[in-house]
């Protein structure tokens, strides 16, 4: 077990910190909201992960492989939601954020629940995570001789490399927010993470079983 969980490991390491969708979504929130803000979403994609890894190991993600009909509409839920994202993205009107208030609490917590379900909603609605579950974890079980214990610290490792990095991630982009926070530089980063998202929307069309 010990030589195949350290190469799952390395595995999600360089899945978790690959630039995609999650990785995209943890910097446009960073420079938008600051580092607690994008951390909503890092947990909501992790959230999602979990998830995704529940249903790869009830065997759901084995029938949207063995069914063309399931997987072309996993695939196209995912492609509408990225460009659902990209058109908010491209229509944001950056602000200068204002100090908060007690006014603002309500609000807040409101903008932490909506970023916490477009973490979840960005993780579950890509088939390729699915795929890596379905693919991987078997694979762990194996090493492990079968036993379910390991396929929990599996996906908990996934899940604590996806919060760890992302956060690191946030933390770099939070620390460039006040130049990247201006009107003019806001407005740039919002068109060019419009056009990111409207692109890996494009690819994911691409994607074949």
């Amino acid at each position: 077990m010990g030589e195949a969980y350290w190469l799952f490991v390395v595995m999600v390491v360089f899945t978790v910190a690959s630039p995609g969708p999650g990785v995209l979504m943890t910097l446009d929130n960073a420079v938008a909201g600051g580092w607690r803000a994008a951390m909503q979403g890092v947990l909501g994609l992790a959230l999602g992960a979990a998830l995704m890894a529940g249903l790869s190991s009830a065997g759901i993600g084995l029938l949207v492989r063995s069914s063309p009909s399931l997987f072309q509409l996993l695939k196209y839920a995912g492609v509408a939601y990225l460009f659902h994202l990209s058109f908010k993205t491209w229509r944001r009107d950056p602000k200068t954020p204002a100090p908060m208030d007690r006014r603002e609490t309500a609000p807040a917590a409101g903008a932490a629940r909506k970023r916490l379900l477009d973490g979840a909603l960005l993780q579950t609605s890509n088939p390729k995570s699915l795929f890596f579950f379905l693919s991987v974890l078997p694979q762990v079980a194996r090493g492990a001789g079968g036993q379910p214990l390991w396929q929990v610290l599996a996906v908990a490792t996934y899940c604590i490399a996806l919060v760890l990095i992302h956060g690191l991630y946030a933390g770099l982009a939070a620390r460039a927010g006040v130049w990247l926070s201006r009107p003019g530089s806001a407005r740039l980063l919002s068109r060019l993470s419009a056009l990111m998202f409207f692109t890996f929307g494009v690819t994911m069309l691409t994607l074949k079983m």
